[in-house]
């Protein structure tokens, strides 16, 4: 397993990845409750959001036998200005979502909606995507790309934020230097509870990373 730079001619795999890694978490059911339509929202955003990748993001994939095992996505707030969780490019999908997603669509927005204003303020890095694939998962990989873009945030000395959706991520989270520093248990009515997370800015040198490329073991 070597870890490298996203392409954007893989967008389309590796936004699959991210929709089979996520079809089981929490605040992924809770927006689209209906099974069979779950992955479309996340299979369509970031099949174009990659594709359409700005110098303020980075994404970093896990490749092993040549096929995308893992994915890790970041937006850095302070080349942005402001957290833009949509990005204004991607306005010609929505009309083709909508028409997929039918009746859940109005509840997605919501959802998006309510999650805007959670990083105001927020500055360096924001994870926007961790994703493992679910045939390699728990063997470290996500372990290994979070490193990788840590090691990345501590040359520049800047903080990392990111969404833990579920509370497994908790102590995953806290072992590479992440903190709760806000829980939300009722984004809207019924949703389930999440916690933003933050990990302060690291010069180089002073916490381990492991190199880039590294197999985790």
């Amino acid at each position: 397993m070597r870890i490298t730079d996203f392409r954007p001619r893989q967008s389309k795999e590796a936004a699959r990845l991210v929709a089979a890694a996520t079809t089981d978490d929490p605040l992924t059911i809770y927006m689209v409750p209906d099974a069979k339509r779950r992955a479309l929202p996340t299979l369509i955003h970031f099949r174009e959001a990659l594709r359409l990748i700005t110098p303020a993001q980075a994404a970093r994939v896990a490749v092993q036998d040549g096929r995308i095992i893992g994915l890790c996505h970041w937006v850095n707030v302070m080349k942005n200005e402001t957290h833009e969780p949509i990005d204004p490019r991607l306005a010609h999908v929505t009309g083709r979502l909508e028409r997929r997603i039918g009746d859940a669509w109005a509840h997605l927005v919501a959802v998006h909606t309510a999650l805007r204003p959670v990083f105001e303020g927020e500055t360096g890095w924001i994870l926007s995507a961790l994703a493992v694939h679910p045939d390699h998962q728990g063997v470290d990989i996500d372990g290994a790309l979070l490193r990788d873009g840590l090691a990345e945030a501590d040359l520049d000395g800047q903080p990392v934020s990111l969404l833990a959706t579920a509370p497994e991520e908790i102590g995953f989270c806290r072992q590479h230097g992440f903190e709760i520093t806000e829980t939300i248990d009722e984004l809207l009515p019924g949703a389930p509870p999440i916690w933003k997370m933050r990990r302060p800015a690291v010069r180089a040198g002073h916490l381990p990373t492991a190199p880039r490329g590294a197999t985790p073991s």
